[in-house]
């Protein structure tokens, strides 16, 4: 490049030689000055092209330093205590089960209580409207008229609201145990580990740990922020929607056989409901575990190779840095040279 523009500055040289000589002709000397205008903006391309190039360049520089910075954590990756990452890796797989057997059990758990309040919620509906007979065992009535429907109707409702806040209390406090457990993986360890490795990678995985570590504290202590897919609506409208279908689905009342029918659909809808978050909560937890364990059989493969590199070869891969490193000041130098004139 600077090569370039010194052919450049050549040609500008003679045409200022041809133009002071008086013995040369005018046609001539129009031709000399409009090269000279011609060369300017070539000059100019070269210098704005190393302009560009001096950016990009830092790149480059920055190429190597992070190359040199991965060479000087080789010998802390290497160092590091192998029985601590063992230990934690059996930490680790021990909460893995621990989780999965909480997860079934919790679930189970969440299931059985929140149908079994349904079911006492239902019941003394259907009693009290259907008006069950103690003595005969039977109820007196198989519909309920027009004109009480809607009170019906309205304590349906009530009573779905408040199932649905029991239903999130519910699993609040099932998942608080999974979480619990979640809370026992020593990030600490986690953090010695990240802190061997070169910069870059210490950010990224800082990162990845946020982020993790973010969406574990909120889909554990708010159960119903993240619905499955299945569940479009909102929570509560979901259970409402047998309720409303149960109104408009006869004008003259509301039988007996339509009544246990909404609330057998609705006692459905939440059992899906549980089991759904349980399961997506608990794949989540599962996927955590095994990230960082997975992250730990990394460090300990990382640490079995750079325990075996030779004294030779960690100097000739210092040696290569610093090559790049200087030819790439002597690229830089070039452009330096350039943008100076």
């Amino acid at each position: 490049m600077n090569e370039y523009l010194k052919l450049f500055e050549t040609i500008n040289q003679y045409a200022e030689q041809l133009l002071a000589d008086e013995y040369k002709s005018i046609e001539i000397k129009q031709s000399a000055t409009q090269l000279t205008l011609d060369v300017e903006p070539c000059v100019e391309e070269i210098k704005q092209s190393a302009l560009r190039l001096k950016g990009l360049l830092q790149v480059c520089f920055k190429d190597v330093s992070h190359a040199e910075d991965v060479w000087n954590s080789k010998p802390r990756i290497a160092q590091a205590s192998p029985v601590d990452v063992w230990e934690q890796i059996g930490e680790l797989s021990g909460c893995d089960v621990r989780i999965r057997n909480l997860g079934k059990q919790c679930k189970y758990e969440a299931v059985v209580k929140v149908r079994k309040l349904w079911n006492e919620k239902t019941t003394k509906l259907k009693n009290k409207w259907f008006l069950w007979d103690k003595n005969q065992q039977v109820f007196q009535r198989d519909i309920i008229g027009f004109f009480e429907k809607d009170n019906l109707h309205k304590e349906l409702r009530n009573e779905v609201d408040a199932q649905g806040d029991r239903l999130i209390l519910s699993l609040e406090k099932e998942l608080s145990q999974i979480f619990k457990e979640l809370e026992s993986i020593d990030i600490e360890k986690i953090e010695f580990c990240i802190e061997c490795f070169d910069i870059k990678s210490q950010s990224r995985f800082r990162e990845r740990v946020q982020s993790i570590g973010s969406e574990i504290v909120s889909k554990f202590t708010e159960p119903l922020k993240y619905l499955p897919d299945s569940y479009m609506k909102t929570f509560k409208e979901t259970l409402k929607a047998p309720v409303e279908n149960l109104v408009h689905k006869s004008k003259l009342g509301i039988s007996l056989r339509d009544f246990e029918e909404s609330c057998k659909v609705i006692g459905t809808l939440m059992d899906n409901l549980i089991s759904s978050i349980f399961e997506e909560r608990l794949k989540l937890a599962i996927q955590t575990i095994e990230k960082a364990m997975m992250f730990y059989n990394k460090f300990l493969e990382k640490q079995a190779r750079y325990q075996q590199e030779t004294a030779e070869q960690r100097t000739a891969e210092k040696d290569w840095i610093e090559c790049q490193r200087q030819q790439i000041r002597q690229i830089e130098q070039s452009i330096e040279l350039v943008l100076n004139q």
